[in-house]
């Protein structure tokens, strides 16, 4: 857990000067709905682009798994780029993606709703706010695709609807959403190219362990664009607030 409290500490770093520095304290009465806005997000996350968007990649997932292009890609990075280097790097940046960070983002948005509002505070709010609208999307598509992992019996990347859960990567959905919502919300050029380089890191170690096909992870990574699109509001961009609101996306 220590370093989970350390990668919020650096992403804390990175946020905390693309925004202003107005730090808003709940008084009485002043609580702020956890799911204030949500609605909202909801109509944009399943709305016409978002929809259109995931169709694009679904389109190139199938290409993918279709065409032998899934088990090409992952032969090769398993004959020739895995090592014991990798399976160590691997197995950190795995770390990133796990469950347990939504609870995470959960409570860095209850501090936010119900205590204190810093720029720390609303961006894991934007975490826990698209980890809500877009796992029910990524669950669909891991269920509905039914696609085995490359570490499975067959071994087979084509969708079978219903046989399995991972057509779609949920490491690279929970990994790729504070990247994201980082890149949308810092003010640097370079510290967002970088976030957004890094939101891919946890779907390759999903490569690296045999556990998703490139397709899958595009699926995954997809559906977190689309999910962070929606609660910063269809630009990419963080909404601005006033002094007084107290939470960017809400």
């Amino acid at each position: 857990m220590w370093v989970a409290l350390g990668l919020s500490v650096v992403c804390a770093a990175l946020v905390w000067p693309a925004r202003d520095r107005t730090t808003v304290r709940r008084g009485r009465g002043r609580f702020a709905p956890l799911f204030r806005g949500t609605g909202r997000h909801w109509r944009r996350n399943y709305g016409r682009r978002a929809f259109l968007r995931l169709g694009g990649a679904l389109v190139a997932a199938g290409v993918l798994a279709y065409s032998g292009a899934d088990e090409a890609i992952e032969g090769f990075h398993r004959r020739r780029v895995r090592s014991a280097g990798t399976d160590r790097a691997a197995h950190v940046l795995k770390f990133c993606g796990e469950r347990f960070w939504f609870v995470n983002w959960l409570l860095v948005g209850a501090v936010d709703a119900w205590w204190r509002s810093t720029a720390f505070s609303r961006w894991g709010r934007a975490n826990f706010e698209a980890m809500v609208v877009g796992l029910p999307t990524l669950w669909t598509v891991q269920r509905g695709l039914g696609a085995n992992r490359p570490s499975s019996d067959d071994g087979s990347p084509r969708w079978r609807p219903l046989h399995a859960a991972n057509s779609a990567s949920g490491h690279t959905f929970m990994s790729a959403v504070p990247w994201l919502n980082l890149a949308a919300r810092t003010g640097s050029v370079p510290v967002g190219a970088v976030a957004r380089a890094a939101s891919v890191l946890t779907g390759w170690s999903r490569l690296n362990d045999r556990k998703h096909y490139p397709s899958q992870i595009l699926l995954g990574w997809v559906i977190a664009a689309n999910a962070v699109d929606a609660v910063q509001g269809g630009s990419g961009r963080a909404p601005a607030t006033t002094p007084g609101e107290g939470s960017e996306t809400s």
